[in-house]
Parts: structure tokens; C-alpha cells; sequence
């Protein structure tokens, strides 16, 4: 379509303002998208790789890490997901635990015979000095956070630049 002139009482002409309007409008409605599949490519490829490496080096159940860490994202910011519906341990894995149950009945980790989780380290509610939460998720966002922080303005930059291009 050919742009078209606007003048308001011949004092402003814009030439193109209907094309400028229409591209604002799709720019609305897609760059929301290309920044959501930037932001998750970015937890995807940095993010889960170590969190699912933290997750098989624990002493049990390393073979859930799969199903147990996923991520999602949106145009605002992306989650690494631990799935407690889909590995009920899962909590366990990240936090620890102070009792383990066995046929129902529980005992303190200090008796197990066998490999159990780790200690109980707390949550985001229990943080004491010198501790931190978390042995799986947590420590990876800790450990790969100035690696994605680096590199994820440069890549939104890139893939907006991308669409601009494509139009």
C-alpha cells in the first residue's frame, strides 16, 4: 500500500502515518512473543543445564531430574519450574528434609541406613546467615545469573532488531 499524506490545516503533513500506526499496532501484539521465546531460549540453554546437573549429583533420585525441572517464560522475566506434582520428592531434592518416612512411619535422617536427602537447609521463609535455601534450582539461578545477565540484553537487543528487519 502506498503511503498516504495526512495534513492538519495544512500547518503538519505526515507521510506514512497510517503504515506507522499499522506497524505500532503488530508491534504490540508480536514483539511480546519474540522477547517470551529470547527469554526462555536464554534459561533453557544456561539455566537448566545446571540446575538438572545439580539435581543428578545429588545422592538419590537422579533420575527425575527431567520431569522434576522445567522452565517457562513470558515477555516479562522466565521461571525455572521444580515440579513437585510431577516428582513428589522433588522438594526434598531442593530443600532437604529433617525426617524421611519409611512404610509411614518417620525417621530422623541421623538413623537411615541407607542414602537419604540431603539436610534440611530451609526456604525462602527460614534464611539464616551464612546459609542459603536450596540445593538444586536456587544455587543454579545463583551460579548462572552474571553469565545470563551478560548476555540477555544483547539477544532481546538482537531478536527485536530481527523482527524490525522482517516487519
Amino acid at each position: 500500500m502506498a503511503a498516504q499524506t495526512f495534513s492538519v490545516r495544512d500547518a503538519l503533513v505526515v507521510d506514512g502515518l497510517a503504515d506507522s500506526i499499522r506497524g505500532l499496532r503488530k508491534a504490540k501484539s508480536d514483539l511480546p512473543k519474540v522477547i517470551a521465546k529470547t527469554t526462555r531460549d536464554q534459561a533453557k540453554k544456561v539455566v537448566l543445564p545446571v540446575a538438572r546437573g545439580n539435581w543428578k549429583s545429588q545422592p538419590i533420585q537422579s533420575h527425575r531430574a527431567a520431569r522434576a525441572i522445567t522452565v517457562s517464560a513470558t515477555a516479562t522475566g522466565a521461571a525455572i519450574r521444580l515440579r513437585v506434582s510431577a516428582v513428589p520428592s522433588a522438594a526434598a531434592v531442593e530443600f532437604g528434609t529433617h525426617i524421611h518416612f519409611v512404610f509411614g512411619r518417620p525417621i530422623p535422617a541421623s538413623q537411615m541406613k541407607r542414602r537419604v536427602f540431603k539436610p534440611w537447609r530451609g526456604n525462602q521463609f527460614t534464611v539464616t546467615r551464612g546459609s542459603s535455601t536450596g540445593y538444586v534450582v536456587q544455587d543454579a539461578i545463583r551460579d548462572t545469573l552474571p553469565k545470563v545477565e551478560a548476555t540477555y540484553h544483547d539477544e532481546i537487543e538482537d531478536a527485536i532488531a530481527k523482527w524490525v528487519r522482517r516487519g
